[in-house]
């Protein structure tokens, strides 16, 4: 296919592969980022559009609905169009032109394809470099960190009198991943290797993943940016690689404000608040626009989020004033060398996630990344709760350096590893708190997630780990929790026929595992947060000094008998037998497949994790959990070793042949080579673009 090229520079070309991924080799970086944006077009251009038309602000504007409208207030209540242009001014203007490029290359594919996009979201073109800047800003800010829902959450809290949790166990549907770093004394080759895992969301939201390969001067990048990102968030080139997990980073507070004839109260004294007001357009049912108007307030700390009933709230986020995260994420795409790494780390404008490293070079390196404000008074826990707003010793203005985070290099264990819990146990021994400030992160004494533990025992297993090996442990579908329970469970239960089907179970969730179903309703029954969570069950109590070799056994064997009949009486009478296949309740679906799952929940254990939260009838779909899934082995005297999935396919646009095909892979554990030369690529053509 030729295609007009009035921005890309001559010689620059898309090779398509089978998958749906493409390979974008440009004779300038200008051009890559064209070839990028006219890339994600193809892919995802609904998705794209819609995301960047709830980035501006008018979602409601342009499709009307009361959930359009909700968001529209959240992005002007924290002023997301004002800081967009403001970050946008602040770019370095090279990179700057970066953006406006990949803004270009949306544009173009939109006007030589107008009837590949749907009519609903057209009217948000054309976009500019604006969008491409406002949309991660909005996303990221306001998205993973200040959300509605965290806000939400942190006030209800506070209303109801009760502790703030400190979120040290995540929510199995809440943003986070797995990653690990092999080093040469622990790699069977001598190599270091790299695992990439997040875990978010399968739907068509702004947590979804393409991966791409871009090819310019001085730049070979496997990568996953999320739709609508000019750059990857995870990725690897020919030398060097990163992954991260959602860290326990408390980059958002919120002050509880005094109020007194229209000011509040700081430091002894009455201030007054900044005040803004918006107008809102509305699309009416007819298709008229209506328009409602924001009045917003402003103090010190932020913007005032919540105000009813005598209660208010001001929000307080980490990075606004650290406008260059694009180009952060783009200059680690391109670091050749651990030095070169750090100085992009050291830019600190990615505002959280761990930053888990390894290179060609046999250098691994984990940092609990991101902006941990630097703040005067208390612990995590107090500021994972509503704080004073009327005190300067609560404001912070500050972040710890980089040289300040917690962090580990060339480990002796040979090994870093991360499944979103605290950092202490990024590698063995622990990681020493107490040469950091309280307030960090969680004080990892806590009971980790079992997913962690599942993690820990896998990593440490055995003297070295071979290239498959690293593969396999990736795919492994063992459940950690039946390991540490079901041996008191199966004597508290005796005779029954519930313990002779778990008597039975391999422990795996495969999809012909038989038991798997049974015992994970017994866990969400007896183990759910609801009736006490899971601590105070364990016989065994939790040793943060011994993580593998604490928190087993049931304190009252008694009482998860009574749960497991509970819980096989509702087997029996959803499936009809207690033996019922694990694939045949949890299921994978993307496009028109649907497939028997395997995998499941990381607070069972389960290192391929899968929140099976979507029910239709008595059967479970994939929402959210593994997304890309990259393992390499680099090497400086051989060919990188690269393999990748996206399970939920490369592509959302409807009409794709990418929406699906990838999920079988998924099914059957397997991963997709990585090609990186021309030659195997072309062999693996599915279509050709030139500009």
């Amino acid at each position: 296919m030729l295609a007009m090229r009035p921005h890309a520079a001559e010689n620059t070309e898309i090779l398509w592969d089978r998958y749906g991924v493409p390979h974008i080799y440009a004779a300038d970086r200008e051009s890559m980022f064209y070839a990028h944006g006219w890339s994600q077009m193809r892919n995802h251009a609904d998705l794209l559009l819609r995301l960047y038309g709830e980035s501006r602000g008018r979602a409601a504007e342009y499709w009307g609905g009361d959930a359009n409208l909700q968001l529209d207030r959240w992005v002007h209540l924290n002023g997301v169009p004002d800081r967009a242009r403001s970050w946008y001014d602040a770019q370095d203007p090279r990179f700057r032109k970066y953006l406006d490029e990949f803004a270009r290359g949306i544009n173009d594919f939109a006007a030589r394809n107008p009837a590949a996009i749907s009519p609903d979201y057209r009217v948000v073109l054309p976009v500019t470099g604006l969008d491409v800047i406002q949309h991660p800003l909005r996303v990221v800010h306001f998205g993973y960190m200040g959300s509605r829902a965290r806000m939400t959450n942190e006030v209800n809290t506070l209303l109801k009198g009760q502790r703030a949790s400190g979120a040290e166990e995540p929510d199995e549907l809440a943003a986070g991943s797995n990653t690990w770093a092999i080093g040469p004394a622990r790699s069977a080759s001598g190599n270091a290797m790299l695992i990439i895992n997040p875990h978010l969301s399968w739907g068509n939201t702004f947590y979804r993943y393409m991966q791409v390969h871009l090819v310019g001067p001085d730049y070979d990048q496997v990568g996953a940016p999320q739709v609508g990102f000019p750059v990857a968030v995870v990725g690897f080139n020919r030398h060097t690689g990163w992954g991260r997990t959602v860290n326990t980073i408390d980059t958002v507070d919120f002050y509880r404000l005094t109020v007194e004839d229209g000011q509040y109260v700081f430091d002894g004294a009455l201030r007054p608040f900044e005040r803004e007001t918006h107008t809102i357009k509305v699309r009416q049912a007819d298709g008229t626009l209506g328009e409602e108007r924001l009045d917003t307030r402003r103090s010190v700390h932020g913007p005032v989020v919540y105000d009813e009933n005598g209660t208010t709230i001001a929000m307080r986020v980490a990075g606004l004033d650290r406008p260059k995260m694009l180009e952060q994420w783009f200059r680690m795409g391109e670091a050749r060398t651990l030095e070169e790494f750090q100085a992009a780390l050291r830019m600190m404008s990615v505002p959280m996630w761990h930053a888990n490293y390894a290179d060609d070079r046999g250098h691994i390196m984990f940092v609990f990344d991101g902006l941990v404000p630097r703040r005067r008074v208390r612990d995590f826990q107090y500021w994972a709760g509503v704080v004073p707003g009327d005190t300067s010793e609560t404001l912070w203005t500050d972040y710890l350096s980089f040289d300040e985070l917690p962090k580990s290099i060339d480990p002796a264990s040979g090994w870093h590893q991360n499944a979103n819990e605290p950092p202490w146990l990024m590698t063995l021994p622990q990681v020493d708190r107490s040469k950091y400030p309280a307030y960090v992160a969680p004080t990892g004494q806590a009971l980790p997630q079992m997913r962690t533990l599942r993690s820990l025992r896998m990593i440490t297993e055995g003297p070295k780990i071979t290239y498959q090996q690293l593969v396999a442990k990736k795919h492994s579908t063992r459940m950690e929790l039946a390991d540490k329970v079901l041996p008191d469970l199966l004597k508290a239960a005796a005779g029954t026929e519930a313990a002779q089907v778990l008597a039975r179970w391999d422990r795996l969730t495969e999809a012909d595992s038989r038991g798997a179903v049974l015992f994970q309703m017994f866990v969400d029954r007896y183990f759910s947060a609801a009736n006490g969570g899971m601590a105070s069950k364990l016989r065994v109590p939790y040793d943060p000094v011994r993580p593998l070799d604490s928190a087993y056994g049931l304190a009252d064997p008694a009482s998860a008998a009574a749960a497991l009949s509970a819980a096989a009486d509702d087997c029996r009478a959803q499936y009809g037998a207690l033996d019922v296949k694990w694939g045949d309740v949890f299921r994978f679906a993307s496009g028109t497949a649907d497939l028997p799952g395997n995998g499941g929940p990381g607070g069972s254990g389960l290192f391929r994790t899968i929140a099976f939260a979507r029910r239709e009838g008595n059967k479970y779909y994939a929402a959210s959990g593994e997304t890309i899934v990259c393992a390499i082995e680099f090497a400086r005297k051989a060919t990188q070793r690269a393999e990748c999935l996206l399970g939920y396919g490369n592509a959302t646009q409807s009409g794709s042949p990418h929406l699906e095909d990838q999920l079988p892979l998924m099914a059957q554990k397997k991963l997709l080579p990585v090609r990186r030369e021309k030659k195997e690529i072309e062999a693996n053509l599915e279509m050709r673009e030139r500009f």
